[in-house]
């Protein structure tokens, strides 16, 4: 009796049908990983914005070097980690000689894409290297800002967009592109915001 051997159509059919499995499990697998980064980016805003508020309601004003950040649109860099992390507001190390935060302490203040990239470099990384889903370190950064007047509300600048937000400190980061898109467009989009679309005064 004489075994019968695949033919080559039936070989081609099983390839074929091993690419859909193999380009489906890809696609749901990306999805799922954008998903988690997503929800990491707005871990980051709401801490820094925690962080921020937790300082006011403790000391009854913001830091020198928040306040002098943190118009409507100031960035997060070393002076202001360092001030959320020596008064233990975020999971952060610091140098009290230098008064800055140190090593890949950034990680705190930076989109998921742009930590993900200083964790694996085995050296410092400038502001200015290339993030590989798109812009820069710098592009990157959390952006903040306070209720310097106490006023209850903040003045907030996103990608150009003018909004007054109720909260006494609001943060917000770019996407996976690394692009500071408007509000309104940015909701569509990738982007991460500490505060509700109910906290915005029209």
């Amino acid at each position: 009796m004489m075994k019968r051997g695949f033919t080559l159509i039936e070989m081609l059919v099983v390839i074929g049908i091993i690419a859909i499995l193999i380009g489906a499990g890809m696609t749901t697998f990306s999805a799922a990983t954008r998903k988690a980064q997503q929800a990491r980016a707005r871990e980051v805003v709401s801490n820094v914005a925690t962080a921020l508020e937790a300082i006011y309601q403790k000391e009854g004003s913001f830091p020198r070097r928040v306040l002098a950040q943190g118009g409507s649109d100031g960035e997060m860099d070393a002076d202001v980690a360092y001030e959320l992390a020596k008064r233990n507001a975020m999971t952060l190390t610091y140098d009290s000689a230098r008064k800055k935060t140190t090593g890949a302490d950034r990680c705190g203040i930076l989109t998921p894409w742009a930590q993900d990239l200083v964790k694996r470099s085995k050296s410092s990384v400038a502001d200015s290297t290339k993030v590989p889903s798109g812009g820069t370190v710098k592009d990157h950064r959390v952006h903040f800002a306070v209720d310097i007047e106490g006023r209850g509300y903040v003045n907030a600048n996103v990608g150009g967009e003018s909004l007054k937000i109720r909260a006494s400190a609001v943060a917000w980061c770019c996407g996976k592109d690394g692009k500071q898109l408007k509000y309104s467009e940015g909701l569509r989009r990738d982007c991460s915001y500490s505060w509700s679309r109910q906290q915005v005064q029209k």
